[in-house]
């Protein structure tokens, strides 16, 4: 494996705590039901519009707990898109990262058509952590993400896409060599992270 290949696996691990794991818990149920794909759309939509809510935190827990188990939709996520993460996180970043993955799901779940269009669904994901963000400032302005505040002018100046597409290239050109299911690997809290949810 490559050195980037190591840094980039050693970095989500980091930044997260966890990567999804399709070994374990995947192999342990069958496919996502159409009832629980209508509620990950659901709380998807209500952590974009309130990240913060009083039960926001249990359903995280239940959205990323879903998306690792379920055999039938996999999220790929590309760091990169947050530039360097709070370590440890610090101003919701934590809720910040995870609506990507939640959003990219939740557009997954919605348009089923696209689930191979790595362009659209990590637009989707970024535009969530977008919200998500947004949100979280009206409630909590210390909470301000420079370099999310660049990603959202760029979105306001027809940009995104852009930055999606370079972004994409990279974090593919840093993973050649990997298998696509690495990032999935294990489950580990980093230090500073305590717990994904």
């Amino acid at each position: 494996m490559k050195a980037h290949s190591i840094r980039a696996v050693a970095f989500a691990a980091l930044l997260l705590g966890f990567i999804f794991s399709r070994a374990a818990g995947a192999q342990e149920r069958g496919p996502s039901t159409p009832e629980e794909r209508a509620r990950a759309v659901k709380v998807s939509r209500q952590l974009e519009s309130d990240p913060l809510a009083k039960d926001a935190k249990d359903q995280r827990a239940w959205v990323l707990d879903w998306i690792e188990k379920i055999p039938d939709i996999t999220v790929n996520v590309c760091f990169d898109f947050f530039g360097k993460v709070p370590d440890p996180p610090r101003g919701h970043s934590r809720e910040i990262v995870m609506q990507m993955i939640i959003s990219s799901a939740a557009y997954m779940v919605e348009h089923p058509d696209k689930v191979k269009d790595e362009q659209s669904i990590a637009t989707a994901g970024l535009l969530g952590s977008l919200k998500a963000y947004e949100a979280i400032l009206k409630q909590d302005s210390t909470a301000r993400w420079p370099y999310l505040d660049k990603i959202v002018q760029k979105r306001e100046q027809g940009q995104l896409d852009d930055y999606i597409g370079e972004t994409r290239r990279k974090c593919a050109h840093e993973d050649d060599d990997q298998d696509p299911d690495t990032l999935r690997a294990r489950l580990a809290p980093p230090p500073g992270w305590n717990s994904i949810r």
